[in-house]
């Protein structure tokens, strides 16, 4: 009887402490906010045909690079409809030292969904970059993969 006791008092230490590992990890891990924030800045300027707005989301060193592409986008209707962030394993950043830093963003939209000559419901992943002390898309969303510069 006393060994289950104590069994029983282990396993809900150790469920104590596996729920504390990840409400921590939750809690100090501020980059998917981030990251969508500046998905839904995108979007908005996009909509609003705001070039600079939109740039400032692009990572500095890459904005002269897409900004063409970006020309070619303005005045679409971007409606962000899920978000996914692709960040290093946490096994990965114990055993390897990877950087906890987002790599990869997914993007589930709906385009234009007002003109139904022009509606489409694409899935797009772009690349998330630091730069400047802070996070910015590598490239727009919807970057053809095959004229992704770098």
């Amino acid at each position: 009887m006393i060994l289950a006791v104590r069994w029983i008092a282990l396993n809900a230490l150790l469920l104590a402490a596996i729920a504390g590992a990840i409400g921590a990890v939750q809690f100090t891990d501020r980059s998917s906010p981030a990251v969508a924030q500046s998905v839904a800045r995108y979007a908005a300027a996009l909509q609003a045909q705001d070039l600079q707005g939109t740039e400032q989301e692009i990572a500095p060193s890459r904005r002269a690079e897409w900004e063409p592409f970006i020309r070619t986008q303005l005045g679409n209707i971007y409606e962000i409809r899920g978000f996914a962030l692709r960040t290093p394993s946490l096994l990965d950043r114990l055993t390897r030292g990877a950087s906890s830093t987002p790599t990869e963003a997914t993007v589930v939209m709906d385009v234009n969904r007002g003109y139904p000559d022009q509606f489409y419901q694409p899935t797009t992943r772009v690349k998330v970059t630091f730069e400047d002390g802070r996070l910015y898309l590598a490239e727009p969303l919807l970057a053809p993969e095959s004229q992704s510069p770098g």
